[in-house]
């Protein structure tokens, strides 16, 4: 579905990441925008119980610290940009492993037994053959354990992301325009919910539950069989 000020037609996310500066602006970027994740925070939470648990993403806007904020977790943190890890951790602290894994190759092996719960946030943007993804995440499951990917959405309510922009256009500052810019580009790399839906029931993965979370995310949610 258009909403008349995004394209039908899905362009990858290419953010700019090529120095520190811009790495550490999108860091800032990405921590300011998970203020509108608090419903997926909680959702998070209420599915960590007492075993491991892997974060997988680009690794910047420390969403990892938020949930360790609010209760213990025994997390581990894999970041796609290899440039993000040595800030997480220094941000995390030693008692939280975080390494590098490269999106089409195997997850690194994780605890016997595989993980109680998988999560990821902002990983679907540069993402081209989103079932392969998802697929990798899940093989990295316990049985019983449960897979929760959350991102934006390329159909959000059309209303809601007008008011959005015209707030971020008002701000012309170079920051204020950076955010703009960065936003934007997120929304034309961001997947609807039925392209997502159409992808995952050509890959036999019908199961999977692919639900709009809020007015501008979505949520794929999968549980492996105990």
């Amino acid at each position: 579905m258009s909403t008349g000020l995004l394209p039908d037609v899905r362009t990858p996310t290419r953010h700019r990441l090529a120095d520190e500066a811009d790495r550490l602006a999108y860091d800032r970027y990405v921590a300011a925008r998970n203020q509108y994740k608090e419903e997926f925070l909680d959702l998070l939470e209420a599915a960590c119980t007492d075993g491991p648990v892997l974060e997988v993403g680009p690794g910047y806007g420390g969403f990892a610290g938020l949930l360790l904020a609010r209760r213990p977790v025994d997390l581990r943190v894999l970041c796609t940009d290899p440039n993000a890890v040595a800030p997480l951790r220094e941000r995390l602290g030693e008692a939280v492993p975080v390494g590098h894994w490269r999106p089409g190759g195997p997850l690194p092996d994780g605890p016997a037994g595989g993980y109680a719960l998988v999560y990821s946030v902002h990983a679907l943007g540069e993402c081209t053959e989103p079932a392969e993804l998802l697929r990798g995440f899940a093989g990295a499951l316990a049985p019983g354990g449960r897979l929760l990917v959350n991102d934006l959405r390329r159909d959000p309510d059309p209303f809601i992301l007008e008011y959005t922009l015209r707030e971020m256009a008002a701000d012309d500052s170079p920051d204020g325009q950076y955010r703009l810019r960065t936003y934007l580009d997120s929304l034309r790399g961001a997947w609807t919910c039925a392209e997502l839906r159409a992808r995952l029931d050509a890959a036999e993965m019908a199961d999977w539950v692919v639900d709009p979370d809020g007015p501008m995310a979505l949520t794929v949610e999968h549980h492996r069989a105990p």
